[in-house]
């Protein structure tokens, strides 16, 4: 398959898999942003606004839009630092654990598809493959040269652009 024929492919199967009948249910809900959120502060426990900002990559004025629905929607709460008024935390309420559970239940239930379909083998080439991708991807390959360095934690520093 050239790459045309792939692009095809994925225009005419994009709906099967970003849309399953399953995500349904939670898009009513919720957007995939917001989901996402949901997300990374699950796997943190408690975030601070601002490294939720840098999770989504979003300036702080969409993630506190984000926020505020997740809080007016009782998925969220918030919490501000008794050392440090200006600090703002985020954690899950026992809505957004349920929320959490639903989805990963929804995305294990995915893989396990997958892994019933492929070999040992195959799920390590599928596994070699989407990583190859998603580096790829977050480089920013298309856009061009990558002007970001990445921490540790996966985070994004700051962009530097050369003024001449």
């Amino acid at each position: 398959m050239n790459l045309a024929g792939l692009s095809e492919w994925v225009l005419d199967n994009i709906q099967k898999l970003l849309f399953p009948e399953e995500w349904i249910a939670l898009d009513m809900k919720l957007s995939k942003t917001e989901l996402v959120a949901l997300l990374f502060v699950d796997r943190r426990g408690e975030i601070i606004m601002s490294n939720l900002a840098d999770c989504l990559n979003v300036p702080m004025s969409t993630t506190t839009g984000i926020a505020d629905r997740l809080v007016k929607g009782g998925y969220l709460q918030r919490h501000r630092s008794e050392s440090d008024r200006r600090i703002v935390s985020l954690v899950l309420t026992d809505t957004g654990r349920e929320t959490i559970g639903s989805l990963r239940n929804m995305i294990s239930g995915y893989l396990g598809v997958v892994s019933g379909i492929l070999t040992a083998e195959e799920q390590q080439q599928l596994l070699t493959i989407a990583t190859k991708v998603l580096t790829a991807m977050t480089r920013g390959t298309a856009a061009g040269p990558d002007t970001e360095t990445e921490h540790a934690d996966g985070g994004r520093a700051v962009r530097k652009i050369d003024i001449q």
